[in-house]
C-alpha cells in the first residue's frame, strides 16, 4: 500500500512539470459578492434543500445515489469527517493541489485525505486530462459543474441538458463512471433544474470565498472556525492561496480529529443516503454512531 502512495506522490509531482492548463479561471463571481452570501443564507433554510429525515435502510433504489462502489476502506469512522470540494477544475493549480494531498497522504497513511473535483468540460484538454486521471488514481471523486459555467437558472432546459451531458461524457472517459454528482455554477438552482437532474445536487456548508483574493490565513480561518462533522467545504481550483492554505489545513484538521474526504465517501461512511434531484449542503452521520 505504501508503495502505491509513493507512486501516486511521484506521479503527481511529475505532473507539476507538465505545462499548466491554458484556460484561465472560469469562476465568474456574481456582480455583488454580498448578494451571493445573501442567496446562500436564504437557500440554506429555504425550499431548495431537503432536510427531511433520511432513511436508515439500504437505499439501493432508483431514487438514491448509488455508493456501492465508493471505497471507504481507508476512512477512520472514529474521526469526524469533512468533505473538501473544488470547483472550476481542471485549472492552473490542480497539479499543486494534488501534490499537497499526495505529500500529506504519504506522511499520514492513517488519515488518507481525498476530495471532490467539480469540473467544467470546456477546461479539459490533453494535459488537464492527465491531471484528472491522477486525481482519480489518488482516490478523488469527479463531479459535473456544467460545460461552460453558466447560471443554469437563466438558460433553457435543453441548453442545460447539453451543458451537463457534454461534461458527463468527458468525465466518463476519465473515470469510467456513468454518472457524477452535480454542482450548479454559483450554487443557483430552481425547481425545474432539480427535476431535470437525476443525481444529487451538491452545494456547500462552508464557503472559503477564495475567488475573492482571500489570503491563505483567511481561507484557513473560515474552514477551521466553521468546521463540523458532515460539513462540505467549497474551494476553487486556480488560486495559489488555496494551495497554501491546504498545506496547513490537512495536518491541522487531522490533529483536531478530522479526516478530509470526498462527498460520496462521507455520505457512505455517515450512512447518509443522497436523493437524486435532492440538494445538499452537508451529510451528517445518521443513526446512533
Amino acid at each position: 500500500m505504501k508503495k502505491r502512495f509513493v507512486y501516486c506522490c511521484f506521479l503527481v509531482y511529475a505532473l507539476i512539470n507538465i505545462a499548466s492548463c491554458s484556460h484561465p479561471s472560469a469562476q465568474t463571481p456574481p456582480s455583488n459578492p454580498s448578494n451571493r452570501l445573501s442567496l446562500l443564507n436564504e437557500a440554506t433554510f429555504g425550499e431548495e434543500f431537503d432536510f427531511s429525515p433520511l432513511p436508515t435502510t439500504n437505499p439501493q433504489t432508483e431514487s438514491f445515489w448509488d455508493v456501492t462502489n465508493v471505497d471507504v476502506s481507508r476512512i477512520d469512522l472514529s474521526k469526524r469527517l469533512i468533505a473538501f470540494t473544488f470547483d472550476d477544475a481542471p485549472s492552473s493549480t490542480l497539479e499543486n493541489v494534488l501534490a499537497v494531498f499526495a505529500s500529506f497522504n504519504e506522511s499520514n497513511p492513517d488519515c488518507i485525505a481525498t476530495a471532490s473535483l467539480f469540473c467544467n468540460g470546456n477546461r479539459m484538454d490533453s494535459s488537464s486530462l492527465s491531471a484528472l486521471s491522477a486525481a482519480v488514481t489518488l482516490g478523488w471523486e469527479l463531479g459535473n459543474h456544467t460545460y461552460s459555467h453558466p447560471d443554469v437558472t437563466t438558460i433553457s432546459l435543453s441548453q442545460f441538458q447539453t451543458e451537463v451531458k457534454n461534461t458527463e461524457n468527458l468525465l466518463t472517459q476519465i473515470d469510467g463512471k456513468k454518472s457524477h454528482l452535480f454542482r450548479a455554477p454559483y450554487g443557483r438552482i430552481n425547481a425545474e433544474i432539480k427535476q431535470a437532474v437525476d443525481v444529487p445536487i451538491i452545494d456547500w456548508t462552508i464557503d472559503t470565498l477564495d475567488w475573492t483574493n482571500a489570503t491563505p490565513d483567511e481561507i484557513y480561518d473560515v474552514v477551521f472556525q466553521q468546521k463540523f462533522a458532515g460539513a462540505i467545504v467549497l474551494m476553487h481550483d486556480g488560486y495559489p492561496n488555496t494551495v497554501t492554505a491546504l498545506k496547513r489545513l490537512l495536518p491541522d484538521l487531522k490533529n483536531a480529529g478530522y479526516q478530509v474526504t470526498s462527498v460520496s465517501q462521507m455520505a457512505k461512511a455517515h450512512q447518509c443516503p443522497l436523493k437524486k434531484g435532492g440538494a445538499y449542503i452537508r451529510a451528517r452521520k445518521q443513526g446512533n454512531g
